[in-house]
């Protein structure tokens, strides 16, 4: 699987945390019955040795039906950044694999592309051939996806990483701004949202977002720690601590080796591009592979 940007990732990584967003994706874009009662989680680690991996999607979220305690339907997320021939045989896979798996009935791909032209591509009807059976994915782009109205502040955060929300309107970031404040996660992981949301606006929408964090009604909650992630503050030492707290509020379990090449004079340039991974990498080692030309 190719590496993915922030860009491209940020949206994927919001769905791990709160696997209803594929949920309520779900609900607002098609008519795929749901249960009434029904509770969404990411999809077993054991999968990992189950489907070949040629064959594993970017996430799996198991909606269960509360009532009767039983899966009753898997969905499979696909962040993709550009059409790929390749997916009309990967994603047929994906769902009918996962759905064995997990012993589910039903089985549905949303696909999340940033780019609305390629987005168009990905929509394309996969011809299986067998009568009766073609797929439709249901793609997820920034000219196709909810209004957000009422949303809850992960799908917020979400449709802001997409982007679907313009960020550079002064109302809307005020918005994404008490998403954030609204997850009521801890400290250390409210940073990490901010840091992603800042990572994905344009230059206009961060400098909103920065002015706001400034004022009165925001200082509190952002002033003292957010305003200055992502940028060069020409200091390797603070930035290295940044990128620890990450990854520890993570809970990416990094060797001392790894631990100790964040507090050696790595220089400011590696430790951005280690932050940068630190916000959406599965593992500790992915944040420190070799870079790639």
């Amino acid at each position: 699987m190719p590496t993915l940007t922030v860009t491209h990732e940020a949206p994927l990584e919001l769905v791990r945390q709160c696997p209803g967003i594929a949920v309520d994706l779900l609900r607002a874009m098609t008519d795929v019955p749901l249960p009434a009662d029904l509770k969404a989680d990411l999809g077993p680690t054991s999968l990992n040795a189950i489907v070949p991996a040629e064959f594993t999607a970017d996430a799996v979220v198991v909606v269960t039906d509360q009532t009767t305690k039983t899966p009753a339907l898997v969905i499979v997320v696909e962040p993709q950044g550009r059409d790929d021939k390749t997916k009309a045989y990967s994603w047929p896979a994906y769902l009918a694999i996962v759905r064995e798996a997990v012993r589910c009935p039903s089985a549905v791909l949303l696909v999340i592309c940033p780019d609305p032209h390629e987005a168009d591509k990905c929509r394309q009807v996969i011809k299986m051939g067998h009568p009766g059976w073609d797929l439709y994915p249901i793609v997820i782009d920034p000219a196709h996806a909810p209004d957000g109205t009422g949303a809850g502040p992960y799908l917020t955060l979400f449709l802001a990483c997409l982007p679907a929300l313009d960020m550079a309107d002064g109302a809307t970031a005020a918005r994404v701004l008490g998403a954030i404040r609204d997850t009521g996660g801890p400290h250390a992981e409210r940073k990490r949202l901010t840091a992603i949301i800042l990572k994905r606006a344009t230059a206009d929408a961060r400098e909103i977002l920065e002015a706001l964090m400034k004022t009165d009604e925001w200082e509190d909650d952002f002033i003292e720690s957010y305003v200055k992630i992502g940028e060069g503050r020409g200091e390797a030492n603070t930035k290295a601590q940044d990128l620890l707290k990450v990854i520890d509020a993570r809970n990416l379990k990094p060797t001392r080796e790894q631990r100790a090449m964040v507090t050696a004079d790595a220089g400011l340039d590696k430790l951005n591009r280690w932050f940068d991974r630190s916000l959406t990498a599965a593992t500790a080692a992915d944040i420190f592979k070799v870079d790639e030309d």
